[in-house]
């Protein structure tokens, strides 16, 4: 039972560390896709310098290039708000684990704080128990 109960605190602390990592994953896929927002949103503003720079050509090739820079920014927009919640999610499922983690440590925790307060009763015992013999000994050996 010791060794099946120590597995499950094992287990859950496995299960936890699998969470953290795809907690980690899914923060890194968030702030790839900040920063693919933000090197967008620079690259508008370069563009939007280079169309004022050169106002006849800027004009005809800015304004397809905005609609196409606005369908980006929408996408990329959509898919940070859905990454946000991949990420509560995963915050949320790593939690749990946590939880169930620590229900099995504290209890295996208590286990062995009973098993050692029942090993140091039984000394304890076998100690007064030597100690009442010895008395008892000295007690008769005076009698005598």
């Amino acid at each position: 039972m010791a060794k099946d109960f120590k597995a499950l605190v094992r287990l859950n602390d496995w299960e936890v560390d699998q969470k953290r990592r795809i907690l980690a994953e899914q923060l890194r896929q968030l702030e790839n896709l900040i920063g693919l927002l933000e090197a967008l949103e620079e690259e508008i503003k370069q563009e939007q310098a280079h169309a004022a720079s050169m106002p006849t050509e800027g004009g005809i090739l800015y304004g397809p290039y905005a609609e196409q820079a606005i369908r980006r920014r929408e996408d990329y927009q959509n898919r940070i708000v859905q990454q946000e919640r991949a990420v509560e999610d995963a915050r949320e499922e790593l939690r749990v684990a946590f939880l169930e983690f620590k229900k099995y440590e504290i209890s295996e925790d208590r286990r062995v704080a009973r098993i050692e307060a029942e090993i140091e009763r039984d000394e304890q015992l076998e100690l007064d128990q030597i100690g009442i013999t010895q008395y008892n000994r000295r007690r008769s050996s005076k009698v005598k």
